[in-house]
């Protein structure tokens, strides 16, 4: 009988834990009496016949955070599992007290392809980040409360550094989620992947179900080969995957196709995107590309037929609140789409801390400030801010 080693976890205040086994795809959320046996295990303390008799021992095990034997835990129901928590509410929660719970980081601008619709611009032929720097960043961001992260590029795996940074992600207990095109991948990567347990998914972009079309996109010969063969490895790994790709002329008429010859066949959902963002610098051009408006709506039509008894719930948009963005460059930004709207930054991560900017920059104060302003007199659903 000893605690979940697999489970992910962040304390906010000693008042409230989420803990996340990323693999079960578990989250809990711990308060009062749970919260504070299972501080009070993690620092050592002998499972005893009294602990055992504790409800709040009995909530910590069906909950999962404690392995073991159903028949060493009085009053526990083995077909009766804790309810999930509700992640509307995880997520209400820290957008109401500006936790910064989770955001996006780009690691590098730099990447081994050119795709016709990227907006990075790949003006520098090093990382603007140094390993260092970027360590500093995720303990700043650790201890501002932040709970997961995407990261995201460029190719983050363009990086010599990246097992060490991923390493120290899984350390701090970060809940990660990687975007890479998979070229480089292999064998010696996917096994030192296997051996985290702190990433959630893996998403692989793949723009065609042949070579002739992934390749032309990509503007590199073979990219699709070495992506392909990525995935198989990571999914014969046991890695949690998703192909994304995004829509434009070249592969409208086929891209059904990538579900059917890849993503069913290897077992790994598909999800397509229509959406081409500018450039960093306002550019256009990767834009030429984009779906017509007949195009467009049959994509809409088709998806909305595919989701039509799903009911979707608002969302609500968190950046700023509880959510954030890291450029190449540390500049710290609400969001990532932002980036190309918001003349100045927030700050930047070279020369200030995260939580420096985060709780006492004027420009997201004026952002909160405008937003919840907005939100009181928002009628689409029943959250009170």
């Amino acid at each position: 009988m000893r605690l979940n080693n697999n489970l992910i976890y962040r304390v906010y205040n000693n008042s409230v834990a989420i803990l996340m086994d990323v693999k079960q795809n578990n989250l809990i959320l711990l308060e009062d009496e749970a919260l504070a046996l299972w501080l009070t295990l993690k620092l050592g303390t002998r499972i005893d016949d009294a602990i055992k008799a504790l409800p709040a021992f009995v909530e910590l095990t069906q909950a999962g955070v404690l392995e073991a034997p159903v028949d060493n835990v009085t009053g526990l129901n083995p077909e009766n599992k804790k309810e999930r928590i509700d992640l509307s509410v995880l997520n209400l929660w820290a957008f109401k007290n500006h936790i910064p719970l989770s955001g996006h980081f780009e690691l590098t601008g730099r990447c081994n392809l050119r795709c016709k619709h990227c907006y990075c611009l790949f003006e520098h032929q090093k990382d603007i980040l140094s390993t260092a720097q970027v360590l500093s960043i995720l303990d700043d961001l650790r201890d501002s409360g932040t709970f997961g992260l995407v990261l995201t590029g460029g190719e983050i795996f363009f990086r010599d550094d990246i097992m060490e940074i991923l390493n120290h992600l899984n350390e701090n207990h970060f809940i990660i989620r990687i975007n890479t095109n998979g070229t480089y991948i292999n064998e010696k990567i996917v096994q030192q992947l296997s051996q985290f347990n702190n990433i959630y998914r893996i998403h692989v972009s793949i723009y065609g179900a042949d070579a002739k079309i992934h390749d032309a996109i990509t503007n590199s010969r073979g990219s699709f080969d070495k992506t392909i063969n990525a995935l198989k490895l990571m999914k014969a790994a046991g890695l949690n995957l998703r192909i994304n790709c995004l829509l434009m002329q070249e592969n409208f008429d086929s891209y059904k196709r990538i579900k059917l010859e890849i993503g069913d066949k290897l077992s790994i959902p598909v999800h397509y995107d229509s959406v081409i963002f500018p450039k960093d610098d306002g550019s256009l051009d990767n834009t030429k590309d984009e779906l017509n408006q007949e195009q467009t709506e049959s994509f809409m039509f088709d998806r909305e037929q595919k989701n039509d008894a799903v009911i979707k719930k608002p969302k609500l948009c968190k950046a700023g609140f509880s959510f954030f963005s890291i450029c190449e460059d540390g500049s710290l930004y609400p969001c990532l789409k932002m980036k190309r709207y918001y003349k100045n930054p927030l700050g930047n991560l070279q020369t200030d801390k995260f939580n420096d900017i985060w709780n006492h920059s004027g420009a997201i104060q004026q952002i909160r400030s405008i937003l919840t302003d907005k939100l009181r007199d928002c009628n689409v659903c029943d959250i009170s801010i």
